[in-house]
């Protein structure tokens, strides 16, 4: 009978040590959504303030596994583009967001064409 004990015990300790983590991990996602008094535009502008990414656009494609995105692929990067952006560049065009920065440059034949602005989108 003292078996039984023992298996029952060890049973409990390895859900007590399986769930208690998991339920940490979960109080604290819960906390800081609660918490965090940001906009879902403040939260992204944030995420895109430390993006760096500068040079000349080697090719376009989109990433399937990332919403279908488009991407900007240059020599040193990749830069995802915006969706109201994505009629705006071509091949050879280059790219300039710095790092810190909400604004990107986009230059065409070496002449600048636009400087775009991340809080002029319309994100909710």
């Amino acid at each position: 009978m003292t078996d039984f004990k023992k298996g029952n015990r060890q049973k409990a300790i390895l859900i007590l040590v399986m769930a208690v983590p998991l339920l940490l991990l979960f109080g604290w996602i819960f906390f800081n959504s609660i918490t965090d008094k940001r906009t879902r535009k403040e939260i992204y502008l944030d995420m895109v303030v430390n993006n760096d990414c500068e040079g000349s656009v080697d090719s376009i494609y989109r990433k399937e596994m990332n919403h279908n995105i488009m991407v900007l692929k240059t020599k040193n990067c990749e830069f995802q583009v915006e969706a109201e952006w994505e009629n705006k560049f071509k091949i050879n065009d280059s790219i300039s967001k710095r790092k810190g920065s909400l604004k990107i440059e986009h230059y065409r034949d070496g002449q600048l064409l636009e400087i775009l602005d991340y809080n002029n989108l319309e994100k909710s």
